[in-house]
């Protein structure tokens, strides 16, 4: 149930109060409440374009986990407290996948070892997805075998267009086999072309010497860093997970740095309470060279409403983060890119400027 009456009034006074464009404060919304929509299905993807706006927007939403105002009819129009807001097309129910382009078709993102089978982070809600992932990449000939498939029914000749692979994917037993399992993937992909860039999204990689290896046998490499939040760390993530401590983050994020890698984090908005948030991210400024990835919490269960700080709980908490970034990377040449999140605090402004970004 919602705890809070969002009104089309309230979006306008927050939009005055804090200089956000309405249809901004609009979408961050939508992400924070979901939508209310006649499907079985409890999260889709979609396209999405607002009234007043050319802009093709990207979602991936939860769907009747919360008692949102935002509805979606027949027709595919969405509406805010019955109000029409903005048209929806081509939804497609999220499930883990083992593989799915971004960036118009220039980035991948590769499951390959079963998101779907991770589990103990208490805000995660991948695990409650169908698991469309079931597929074994455990080898160099699985994963040519499952590329040949994957490009035919693409209709794509080769990966020499790709400017980046991310694996973004289950646990692995160990650094070792995660950091091996890197370089086995990026050796096949050569295979079809790529040349560029391995990214890796998780915890799991600290070590200096994984940090050598990754060094030693990739040309490029991404860390990103899922960092989530600040507080209550032991309580909410796995153990294994909830180990890194502030110290560890900075100890993780300035090895990569060092070693050459591009380096970031993800942090999901709506776990901590501002203050705390905007000192985190603060101490992590100085160990990052590209913009972290601040991604919006939603409700994948209603129970997951819990999850979020009580501050959280009102939309005024996500305008105020957005400021809090904004002011924090000021003056540097970091800037969010709408197609790495689909649960973003930013749309068509960025520090008060028209943000224009590839958005898909």
């Amino acid at each position: 149930m919602s705890l809070e009456t969002v009104t089309m009034d309230r979006i306008n006074e927050l939009s005055q109060k804090y200089s956000v464009p309405i249809m901004d404060t609009l979408m961050i919304a939508l992400n924070r409440y979901g939508i209310m929509m006649d499907i079985e299905d409890k999260r889709i993807r979609f396209r999405l374009k607002m009234l007043g706006s050319e802009e093709v927007y990207y979602f991936a939403v939860c769907v009747n986990t919360f008692e949102s105002p935002f509805t979606v009819d027949a027709e595919r129009r969405l509406f805010f407290n019955g109000q029409l807001v903005g048209r929806i097309v081509d939804i497609e129910k999220d499930t883990c996948d083992t593989t799915y382009f971004r960036r118009n078709k220039t980035a991948l993102t590769l499951n390959s070892n079963m998101r779907s089978m991770c589990h103990g982070c208490t805000f995660c809600g991948t695990y409650n997805l169908d698991p469309d992932d079931r597929i074994d990449m455990s080898d160099e000939k699985k994963v040519h075998d499952f590329l040949v498939r994957f490009l035919k029914e693409n209709d794509v000749k080769d990966l020499e267009h790709l400017l980046r692979v991310t694996v973004c994917t289950g646990c692995f037993k160990d650094e070792k086999d995660l950091v091996e399992h890197l370089v086995m993937v990026n050796n096949v992909f050569k295979e079809f072309g790529f040349n560029k860039r391995i990214r890796y999204i998780g915890s799991q990689i600290r070590s200096d010497d994984a940090m050598d290896y990754l060094q030693k046998n990739l040309d490029y490499f991404s860390l990103s860093l899922t960092v989530e939040c600040f507080s209550d760390r032991e309580k909410r993530m796995r153990k294994e997970k909830a180990s890194l401590d502030m110290n560890g983050i900075k100890g993780v994020l300035d090895k990569a740095k060092k070693h050459g890698f591009s380096t970031n984090y993800l942090y999901i908005v709506g776990l901590d309470e501002l203050d705390i948030f905007k000192e985190g991210i603060t101490e992590l400024a100085p160990y990052i060279n590209r913009m972290p990835i601040y991604q919006v919490m939603q409700n994948y269960v209603i129970e997951h409403e819990e999850q979020r700080v009580e501050a959280a709980k009102d939309l005024e908490y996500y305008i105020q983060a957005r400021k809090i970034i904004e002011a924090q990377y000021a003056g540097t040449e970091l800037k969010p890119r709408s197609w790495e999140n689909y649960r973003s605090l930013f749309y068509s402004t960025y520090q008060d400027k028209p943000y224009e970004c590839i958005r898909i």
